[in-house]
């Protein structure tokens, strides 16, 4: 059982991880976390729904595939609506290592409001990240400082620990796809108190993540870059009307 207050809530978005998931839930059931789970499948073309429908979670479904953001708030809304206190967000494709959710949650403990889960840091190197991804990592986490005053090293990581006011915050307010510099933007420039925590990661061992492609690895970047000025534009414009 886990020593945080309230009531918490683990969130899964999934796209067409029906070789992954069960093998998920059933890592963190023997965590014994004492914790909800709802995974949210984002449109699969596989058979993830009908897995889902086989294991001891909250299932919601999306008709479409309408993007891993959309997937996210549609988590984040439910968890609002629901009455969790806490909520973490981690991945359906076995990366993100359910034993390392206590030290999230130790985090938030500590008086964050949001928590990430770190590859860099020290005491998380069992996880290699190729070259070209960790200088995007790079180039990211200098971006959420510079316009967003959040100083983590591992920005794009999506295994996360955060407050209620954090997700109901993000589920007014998330980006579609690829969120990951935007949003710690966003949540610095609210005055979020934003922690990093070395967590341990593992390789997708099955299924294609979305960052494969060639065509996501050239838009990505500038997406996350473009979304992080407008963010960054807009809060301006809010408190010049205010």
């Amino acid at each position: 059982m886990t020593a945080m207050a309230g009531k918490g809530i683990i969130v899964i978005p999934v796209f067409n991880e029906a070789e992954n998931i069960a093998g998920v839930i059933g890592e963190i059931r023997a965590e014994g976390l004492g914790l909800d789970i709802v995974v949210v499948d984002d449109g699969s073309s596989d058979r993830t729904r009908q897995v889902l429908c086989e294991l001891p979670v909250q299932a919601l479904s999306h008709p479409i595939n309408l993007g891993y953001g959309v997937a996210v708030q549609t988590g984040m809304l439910h968890a609002v609506r629901r009455g969790y206190d806490f909520l973490v967000l981690m991945d359906g494709d076995g990366q993100h290592v359910p034993g390392e959710i206590p030290k999230l949650l130790a985090g938030l403990e500590e008086g964050a409001d949001i928590v990430i889960g770190s590859r860099i840091l020290s005491g998380s190197e069992s996880y290699t990240i190729p070259p070209l991804r960790r200088a995007a990592i790079r180039f990211f986490s200098f971006l959420a400082k510079a316009l967003g005053g959040v100083d983590i090293r591992d920005v794009t990581s999506g295994f996360q620990a955060m407050r209620r006011d954090v997700f109901s915050f993000l589920a007014r307010e998330y980006p579609v796809d690829f969120p990951d510099a935007e949003v710690v933007v966003m949540l610095g420039l609210k005055k979020f108190t934003v922690a990093e925590v070395p967590t341990q990661f593992r390789r997708r061992e099955r299924g294609i993540s979305m960052y494969s492609s060639l065509g996501t690895v050239l838009y990505y970047p500038f997406k996350s870059f473009l979304a992080s000025v407008i963010v960054l534009l807009r809060l301006f414009r809010e408190r010049r009307e205010g």
